[in-house]
């Protein structure tokens, strides 16, 4: 059960992919604490703590502040969970009550159907409208491998204007098109 403490900022939630940082505090019905974090970040479908974060993440929105009463089943269970590195142990068949933060994330989606291109929003922009078919664009950009080797650099010298293209015009390789006409 969720109980909204404060509303959000934001109109989206979080989806699988998408990487969120939040603030909670586990407690047994008691009040002993048996989980607590100042700012943890974790992968929503990868969840983090008990299977209850990763189902209420994706339901809040960016500053949104919430009360959990966490049921057993969505929490650690019949077999409980043992003390581990500054948590408490969490006893067979127990009901949690998590205060729980979303405070940011950061929204990774996929941009081709066959998951080639992979899109992760370091900064959100303003505004609603996103570049169309045909659109000229200027971006910065840095293509690097999966090792890290940078293997292009536009945009970022002092007096370098950003990298200019049209798209869908073939200009450039398709992942970059469709990616830009998602921003």
């Amino acid at each position: 059960f969720k109980k909204i403490l404060a509303v959000g900022e934001k109109w989206e939630n979080p989806k699988d992919l998408d990487e969120v940082l939040v603030k909670f505090e586990a407690k047994l019905e008691d009040g002993t604490v048996v989980g607590k974090s100042d700012g943890v970040e974790f992968t929503v479908k990868d969840g983090h703590f008990c299977p209850a974060l990763t189902k209420a993440v994706k339901t809040m929105k960016k500053g949104e502040k919430v009360l959990l009463t966490v049921k057993p089943q969505y929490g650690f269970g019949e077999k409980g969970k043992p003390a581990s590195a500054g948590e408490g142990a969490v006893p067979p068949n127990a009901t949690l009550e998590i205060n729980l933060e979303l405070v940011s994330w950061k929204t990774v989606s996929e941009v081709t159907d066959d998951n080639k291109v992979v899109k992760k929003v370091l900064k959100e922009g303003d505004g609603y409208e996103r570049p169309n078919e045909g659109a000229v664009v200027k971006v910065k950009l840095i293509g690097k491998l999966q090792d890290g080797t940078v293997f292009l650099k536009k945009g970022h010298g002092e007096n370098e204007e950003p990298f200019e293209f049209k798209t869908d015009e073939e200009q450039v390789v398709d992942g970059l098109d469709r990616a830009v006409m998602k921003m």
